[in-house]
């Protein structure tokens, strides 16, 4: 096992047991144990439990920001309706967190009263989010998509909120359970559309 190799093997041994137990919990002799691997090892390629962490939170970040990045061979911005470019926005999100439930645990469980670092992390990921989707709206309502009288704050929030709470209860909570992506964001978007967008008139 090459270098990058094994850090990303320590990675998803510390990811898995802090999934199961949290922060806390979880201490660096059992990363050790569940990864088999003699105690100096670990040193080599972390300080100590908090660079882990902190390690798994900016991979987690890094890569969100890539699957919801606006992918131009998937859409065509000319021709996609707004529905459909928040359906593909919601989409993306949820299958993101789908896609590695023990991150998607990990974050979205962690409560108030950890480390500082990590106080930071998320709130420069919720930030993230949030300006992603005032963007959004706003983009909306320039292309008199989007109610021109919206709280763009408010709204940024409200979806934001939905979609962590969401997230928790399909892929944590029922962890195991299969879900249809493409049901529940019709259903996500067939509720926020009628709030947020406007209906354009067709011409005549």
């Amino acid at each position: 096992m090459n270098a990058e190799a094994r850090k990303a093997h320590i990675l998803k041994c510390a990811k898995k047991l802090f999934a199961e137990h949290g922060y806390y919990k979880t201490q660096i002799s059992d990363i050790i144990r569940e990864a088999k691997i003699a105690r100096g090892t670990v040193y080599q390629y972390f300080e100590n439990k908090d660079d882990l962490f902190v390690t798994l939170l900016e991979n987690f970040y890094a890569d969100w920001e890539k699957a919801v990045a606006l992918n131009l061979k998937e859409i065509d911005l000319d021709k996609i309706s707004a529905k459909q470019y928040i359906f593909y926005r919601i989409k993306n999100t949820l299958k993101f967190l789908q896609s590695d439930r023990d991150l998607c645990s990990i974050v979205l469980r962690m409560g108030v009263g950890l480390h500082k670092d990590f106080d930071l992390l998320i709130q420069r990921f919720e930030a993230k989010i949030l300006n992603l989707i005032a963007s959004d709206l706003e983009l909306g309502i320039r292309y008199g998509n989007v109610r021109t009288d919206i709280n763009i704050e408010l709204a940024s929030n409200l979806i934001a909120g939905a979609l962590f709470r969401l997230s928790y209860h399909y892929f944590v909570y029922k962890k195991g359970v299969h879900i249809d992506l493409d049901a529940i964001t019709t259903q996500i978007v067939n509720i926020i559309i009628p709030g947020i967008f406007v209906e354009r008139k067709k011409k005549s």
